[in-house]
């Protein structure tokens, strides 16, 4: 099962595919908000994703909540990716209920949360 990541800078996209990849797991990777609802709509199989806050097309945030109301099994398995350090936007971050991971992240908390979604999903797809 396939884990989204969003993030509009190319290197981190690779970096972040072939880490999780090389632990099995598929990755589709959007550079924006317009590409990443095209594949959350196609690809129905999509265990969790991992948004970066701020992208070029639009913001992780508001792509969760477009995600809470189109694919609500989904929001659940969401994890926001920032380099922000604003105690404000990463309280508000922590206030929506999803995993924070801060750049540059720990390897072993990307593999981590892609199992425990991978797990989570057992199948059932909404």
């Amino acid at each position: 099962m396939p884990i989204l990541h969003v993030d509009d800078e190319l290197a981190i996209r690779e970096v972040v595919r072939r880490v999780l990849e090389t632990s099995g797991v598929t990755v589709l990777s959007a550079d924006g908000v317009r590409a990443a609802k095209v594949i959350v709509t196609s690809h129905h199989d999509v265990s969790g994703a991992f948004l970066d806050v701020q992208l070029e097309d639009g913001n992780g945030v508001e792509l969760c909540e477009w995600i809470r109301e189109h694919r609500p099994s989904l929001a659940r398995r969401v994890a926001f990716v920032t380099s922000s350090s604003d105690p404000v936007m990463l309280e508000h971050l922590a206030s929506l209920g999803c995993p924070v991971l801060r750049k540059p992240f720990e390897i072993a908390d990307l593999r981590r949360l892609a199992a425990v979604w991978e797990q989570a999903t057992n199948g059932a797809f909404s």
